[in-house]
């Protein structure tokens, strides 16, 4: 099976957490998520709507509606 690329929104997401020298455990934590729940949802293969808003937060991500659908 092939790998999924990164969404947008994950693309995003992984450039910040790079910028602020954060690991996705770090940020999983943070929101109260598993790890490899958080790396499902910036692959696409889940959609993370409970956790989209706590994490632009965290990560001072500005997202414009339609990029929130993952």
């Amino acid at each position: 099976m092939a790998k999924k690329q990164l969404t947008p929104y994950g693309i995003k997401v992984k450039k910040r957490l790079a910028e602020r020298n954060m690991t996705l455990g770090e940020l999983a934590a943070a929101v109260g998520a598993n790890e490899n729940y958080l790396t499902q949802v910036i692959h696409g293969y889940k959609s993370g709507r409970k956790y989209i808003e706590p994490i632009c937060a965290i990560l001072d991500i500005k997202m414009k509606r339609k990029e929130a659908k993952v």
